[in-house]
């Protein structure tokens, strides 16, 4: 499988998260309907952070690909605020007859491009940088906030400083999905001792988390179809158009 297939799965899955969350309240009149649109959207991360790591590995100017991140990632934030905002609301005001929330912390975006700027400054041997720059990541991560967190940077590099083994990232996913969904998986063992049945929604996550290693594994290395500039069009506009939906509703 090529990066074009399994970055188009990875957008895919995203625009299926969010419109999930979006939409949470008219999908959860369907039993079972939204946790679905939720697990299919985790294998968005994981592969988007291969894509970073990739990219890491392969750039020709480390300095233009990191400042187009960062670019794109202010671009970002606003229709990530919004969008999030919907059901998140860090603090909300009055505006076209409706309550209009703002999520106050920072989207994948800003995740994916820390995780490249730790692995640039790895590739080219700058280590006390690239511990500056992780410092950064978890400072801001356990203050403002960001998707997916610390786990979500250090995905990006475990990805690029495995990436002679697919089956190291794998494992580095799995990883991965147990660190972001830690409490729910102790639920879980502890409802299997104490005999209850049922599977936590955070277990289903993690477990929809993990199945991000079957692409990741099939993925053969070849580049495919140039997806270069997608991310950067797709992840804001299509976050501002599910917003602009939610609106008119």
């Amino acid at each position: 499988m090529s990066s074009f297939w399994i970055k188009l799965l990875a957008f895919a899955a995203m625009l299926i998260d969010h419109i999930g969350y979006t939409f949470e309240p008219q999908l959860s009149s369907v039993p079972g309907l939204y946790i679905c649109f939720r697990m299919f959207g985790r294998l968005a991360f994981p592969i988007f952070a291969l894509g970073i790591a990739e990219g890491a590995s392969h750039t020709s100017s480390a300095k233009k690909y990191l400042t187009r991140m960062l670019i794109f990632t202010l671009i970002s934030q606003l229709p990530f605020s919004l969008m999030l905002g919907i059901n998140s609301p860090t603090f909300s005001f009055e505006a076209f007859g409706k309550s209009i929330g703002i999520h106050a912390s920072f989207s994948v975006m800003l995740t994916l491009s820390l995780g490249l700027a730790v692995c640039l400054l790895i590739k080219y041997r700058l280590c006390i940088y690239a511990c500056a720059a992780a410092a950064l990541s978890a400072a801001i991560a356990f203050t403002i906030g960001m998707d997916y967190g610390i786990p979500g940077v250090m995905l990006v590099v475990s990805l690029y400083l495995l990436k002679d083994s697919g089956y190291k990232q794998a494992l580095a996913v799995i990883v991965f999905s147990i660190i972001l969904y830690f409490n729910p998986l102790k639920h879980f063992v502890y409802s299997v001792y104490s005999g209850s049945p049922a599977l936590s929604n955070g277990v289903l996550l993690c477990l929809a988390t993990m199945a991000a290693c079957i692409p990741i594994l099939l993925y053969n290395g070849k580049k495919g179809p140039s997806t270069k500039h997608l991310l950067y069009v797709f992840y804001p506009a299509h976050m501002l158009i599910l917003w602009l939906i939610w609106l008119s509703i």
